[in-house]
């Protein structure tokens, strides 16, 4: 048998070789894959930027609509109004006391004209008694006044007496009550023509006796038929 003494010499040979010439690099196991590193991550993209928005634009404002035409009925009833103020003296001031009326028969036409001298002779004797008070006016020009106010109430008295009549059924009171309101108003400017003193009433006084007397020519238009109500 032969002495073991080379195989000992190639273990001791190879042993003195690893120890002399270590591993230096990673081993990796077969069928297993090489770690990969990271790759670098790249920055965020930068936020979009946003244009201002423009600045708003006023629209022109739509444009004004035109009045659309009278209509026919529209038409028909102010020629009707026409109508009956053409049968007075004082046509204009017939159109002016019924403005705005929605009827154009007989009926309304008078209530309208009626309300119209009472509305008118009360701002009339309102008018008068401020310029009574006021400290300005001399004491004649005040006397006179004062008999003004009480002829404009003795024509208010008389117009509420006309409508009471009016609802009667009774025209010749009616008349009678209106023609004496004319002759009140006309008192009035009695006074001053008495002294040559100008009358501070005498458009008011003047207006109103020709409002009555449309109101009169009104309910004898169509003599003997007086249908109002």
């Amino acid at each position: 048998m032969r002495p073991a003494f080379p195989l000992l010499f190639l273990f001791l040979l190879s042993l003195s070789y690893s120890l002399l010439h270590p591993c230096t690099s990673l081993c990796v196991p077969r069928g297993s894959r090489s770690p990969s590193l990271p790759s670098p991550t790249s920055p965020p993209p930068p936020p979009p930027t946003t244009s201002p928005p423009p600045p708003p634009t006023s629209s022109p404002p739509p444009p004004t609509p035109s009045p659309p035409p009278p209509s026919a009925p529209a038409k028909g009833l102010d020629d009707a109004l026409k109508s009956f103020c053409s049968h007075t003296d004082f046509s204009d001031l017939c159109l002016d006391s019924i403005k705005g009326l929605k009827r154009a028969d007989k009926a309304a036409v008078l209530s309208a004209l009626m309300r119209a001298v009472d509305a008118k002779a009360h701002e009339a004797r309102s008018f008068a008694q401020r310029l009574s008070a006021d400290p300005a006016t001399g004491a004649k020009i005040r006397d006179l006044l004062r008999d003004c106010i009480d002829t404009y109430d003795d024509a208010l008295d008389n117009l509420e007496a006309a409508n009471e009549a009016v609802r009667a059924g009774d025209a010749g009171t009616r008349d009678a009550m209106l023609s004496a309101m004319i002759s009140n108003f006309g008192t009035c400017e009695d006074g001053f023509q008495e002294f040559t003193v100008k009358s501070p009433m005498a458009q008011w006084s003047q207006t109103l006796q020709n409002m009555t007397d449309n109101c009169l020519a009104i309910f004898n238009m169509d003599r003997p038929n007086e249908d109002y109500e």
